[in-house]
């Protein structure tokens, strides 16, 4: 399984050119079932949307339903466990609360996080590519 990061995941949704042809063909070679976001993720896109960061052309209801809904793409909810996990990530990583949970959740599950993020490829401690 692997786990798309939230822009990640927005990128792939809206078909934008801005994922890596490793991505493109890591998203399209998985079954969709076997394709995940951190709950969190919700939450960083309805952020973005409120602030302006980024548009989306329909409703953002909308927008989320067949983001996640109508694709198959699997939520894997914040745990008790995952959240621990977040504050007691191993090595040096930033403080971002988002990104800890990302690659707690990545952790947690052994999935492979797919992120452009350098902060998180770069953490030894967690499988990313871009």
């Amino acid at each position: 399984m692997i786990l798309l990061d939230t822009h990640t995941w927005i990128w792939a949704h809206s078909a934008t050119k801005l994922l890596s042809d490793n991505v493109k063909r890591l998203i399209k070679k998985t079954q969709t079932d076997q394709r995940a976001i951190a709950s969190i993720s919700i939450w960083e896109f309805a952020m973005m949307v409120t602030k302006g960061h980024i548009n989306v052309k329909i409703d953002p209801k909308r927008w989320l339903n067949d983001a996640i809904g109508n694709s198959g793409l699997r939520v894997i909810e914040l745990t008790p466990e995952i959240a621990m996990e977040s504050c007691n990530l191993p090595g040096s990583f930033h403080k971002d609360p988002a990104d800890r949970i990302i690659v707690a959740t990545a952790r947690t599950h052994n999935l492979t996080l797919l992120t452009k993020d350098r902060k998180i490829i770069e953490y030894p401690h967690v499988q990313a590519v871009w």
